[in-house]
C-alpha cells in the first residue's frame, strides 16, 4: 500500500469516527449533559456542605405563612439592615443539590441551619450567624465551600 492509500485510509478512518461521536453526542439526554454555568442569583454548594438552606419570595412584614428568615443585608450590598418580621419567606434545604437552580429558578437569600458562616461579600468579610440569610440579587452568586475555618461563602457578580 502507497503512502497516499494510508493517509486517505487514515483521514476516512478519522472522519467515520468524528460523525459516530457527533451522533452520540446529539443523542445524549439533557441530564448526562453538564451543568449550565451560573447566571447570578444562585447558590453553588461545594463540598456537600450539610444544611446549606436557601429562601426565595421574601417579604419585609410577616405575611403569616412560610418561615421566618432573618437578614442581615436586607438592603443588600454589605451593610447591616436587618429584617426579621416572622412568616416572611419559603424555604428550602440544598442538602442532595449543588445548585440552587435544582431546587427553585428564584433564590433570593441563603444561610447555614446549624452554624455561623464566614462570608465574603464582594470582597469584604463578615461573620454571620447559624440560621441568618444573606440576601442575595439576580445580579450575584453565591458559593460556598468547607474550608479549614468553617464554612466560607463567596458573593460575586454573576
Amino acid at each position: 500500500m502507497t503512502a497516499a492509500a494510508t493517509i486517505r485510509r487514515g483521514l476516512a478512518a478519522t472522519g467515520l469516527a468524528t460523525a459516530l461521536a457527533s451522533a452520540l453526542l446529539v443523542s445524549l439526554p439533557a441530564t448526562a449533559q453538564a451543568a449550565p454555568a451560573a447566571t447570578g442569583g444562585d447558590v453553588i454548594r461545594h463540598d456537600s456542605i450539610q444544611n446549606l438552606y436557601i429562601a426565595k419570595d421574601i417579604k419585609s412584614y410577616n405575611a403569616g405563612q412560610g418561615s421566618s428568615c432573618a437578614i442581615w443585608n436586607w438592603n443588600g450590598g454589605s451593610s447591616s439592615s436587618w429584617v426579621n418580621p416572622g412568616g416572611n419567606c419559603t424555604t428550602a434545604s440544598m442538602n442532595g443539590h449543588t445548585y440552587s437552580w435544582n431546587v427553585w429558578w428564584d433564590t433570593d437569600a441563603f444561610t447555614l441551619r446549624d452554624e455561623s458562616y464566614w462570608l465574603n461579600m464582594h470582597g469584604t468579610w463578615h461573620r454571620v450567624g447559624a440560621n441568618v440569610y444573606t440576601k442575595i440579587t439576580d445580579a450575584e452568586n453565591a458559593h460556598c465551600y468547607r474550608e479549614s475555618d468553617g464554612v466560607n461563602c463567596y458573593v460575586q457578580w454573576g
